[in-house]
């Protein structure tokens, strides 16, 4: 079937629901994970009990946190070679 004969019979909310999706999937593949997860937040809310948002937003929040774990290494490593050049020069 035609997508935009496909969308004419989607309930407002559902075209909603699914843009909100479409935009976190777009966030997600370019790794901007903290709007993914806003978008992903905001079709579970739309919809509290569905399966996918919930699950791709798990999925993202579980990306975030490695990234900020990631971040804090490196920032960790940065701080100590620093100290390391101001203490050995």
């Amino acid at each position: 079937m035609d997508k935009s004969i496909d969308n004419q019979i989607l309930t407002p909310e559902e075209k909603r629901f699914r843009e909100y999706i479409k935009t976190g999937d777009d966030f997600s593949i370019i790794e901007i994970f903290r709007s993914a997860a806003s978008f992903y937040r905001k079709a579970a809310e739309l919809r509290p009990g569905d399966e996918e948002a919930n699950r791709k937003l798990a999925e993202t929040r579980e990306k975030i946190k490695k990234e900020s774990k990631a971040i804090y290494i490196i920032v960790a490593v940065a701080a100590v070679i620093v100290i390391l050049t101001v203490v050995l020069v």
